[in-house]
């Protein structure tokens, strides 16, 4: 994700998905940041989709 048109294809993988939150979006630093109920696979798997290559990091839990 180096250009602006791969930034706006994850955007748009992200906006179709109705339990992913998009928070920050990075393309020269190549980073997302999300906040999202779905399982770490499937926001692995949208954001491949949109032709990117994606690694998870910093999971964390719910603070309740």
């Amino acid at each position: 994700m180096s250009c602006q048109g791969c930034a706006d294809a994850v955007r748009a993988a992200l906006d179709a998905a109705p339990e992913v939150k998009l928070l920050e979006l990075r393309p020269q630093e190549q980073s997302v940041l999300v906040e999202t109920t779905a399982a770490a696979e499937r926001v692995q798997e949208l954001l491949e989709n949109s032709g990117c290559r994606a690694v998870l990091k910093g999971m964390g839990g719910s603070a309740e």
